[in-house]
């Protein structure tokens, strides 16, 4: 009896630690998407890059052990850190699915898409009036609400917030949290931080790796945006769990921001402008190490180079 109990003991150890050992996951991570009206620019250069990242995209060399100057063999899915709409139209809408539903096609994306809301898509800029920029954000509010409650169905996504739409996932033991426009955000929704307590502390109590996405991010400007009393009590609760990256977009820039010890990854936008073409990061983490560079299209061919900010670093 006494073997039967140390063997029942140190079965979910041993299956944490394989499961460690094992790990191998890669996302990318696109922001600002901002899709317009018709004719289309540039929208597709995402998805046809993204779509050639298998067996081309190479880790730069100085990515972490086990990581530096491999070449990417699986992408697990795509994750969009909000504004996937300049404003709120049917026709605006259309053209998003075309792309960010996954599907066939050079110009379709392939793999599972995983949404997030920003400002634009919070309050969309439909015309002067307020009825009918709420009527705008009711609009894209009823769509996102319908392709999270098919993937809770599917068990494509673990949790889902009915409120404020926020929702996780696992990727192998990888614990992926979408956060929407912002921690503690109230504009549209009651504040996520009880969901979001719930949640960590059932998926992610045994120091598996924690991703956090959401739109704002923690630039001076972003801070007109995002409450400081609201980012110190979304870490106070991070800082309980196995942070591994955080990603934000909003900035319209690629960088590295710091915040209370954590690097957060600003994504760049998906268009050509000051900075140069649009870009999106990739993210591996094998085992215990992580590697996240950006990504930026060079065409609309699906060509590419691999470009700083990086971060690479051992998880705890």
């Amino acid at each position: 009896m006494r073997k039967i109990f140390l063997f029942l003991l140190f079965v979910p150890l041993f299956m944490s630690c394989s499961t460690g050992t094992n790990r191998d996951v890669t996302v990318v991570v696109a922001a600002d998407l901002h899709f317009d009206l018709l004719p289309e620019t540039d929208q597709y250069y995402h998805v046809v890059t993204i779509n050639n990242l298998e067996n081309n995209f190479r880790f730069p060399e100085n990515a972490g052990s086990g990581i530096a100057g491999q070449t990417l063999k699986k992408l697990n899915g795509v994750i969009l850190a909000g504004d996937l709409f300049d404003k709120s139209r049917p026709e605006i809408l259309n053209l998003y699915r075309q792309r960010y539903e996954q599907g066939p096609g050079a110009r379709r994306i392939h793999y599972p898409v995983y949404p997030g809301l920003g400002n634009h898509d919070i309050d969309p800029a439909v015309s002067d009036k307020g009825a009918d920029n709420l009527k705008g954000r009711a609009y894209t509010l009823h769509y996102i609400d319908s392709v999270l409650e098919t993937k809770l169905s599917k068990g494509e996504i673990l949790n889902l917030d009915s409120s404020s739409l926020c929702y996780s996932w696992n990727i192998d033991d990888v614990h992926f949290i979408q956060g929407q426009r912002y921690a503690g955000d109230t504009t549209y929704c009651q504040s996520n931080f009880d969901w979001l307590k719930r949640d960590l502390e059932k998926y992610a109590s045994h120091g598996n790796p924690v991703v956090y996405i959401q739109h704002y991010g923690f630039d001076e400007w972003a801070l007109k945006w995002w409450p400081e009393k609201n980012r110190e009590e979304l870490f106070d609760l991070l800082d309980q769990y196995n942070l591994a990256a955080f990603f934000v977009g909003h900035t319209h820039t690629a960088s590295i921001q710091h915040y209370r010890g954590h690097a957060i990854y600003q994504v760049n936008n998906a268009w050509k402008d000051d900075d140069g073409n649009g870009s999106f990061a990739v993210m591996r983490i094998k085992g215990n190490a992580l590697s996240i560079s950006t990504c930026r299209w060079t065409d609309g061919e699906g060509h590419f180079e691999v470009v700083a900010p990086y971060e690479n670093r051992i998880l705890p």
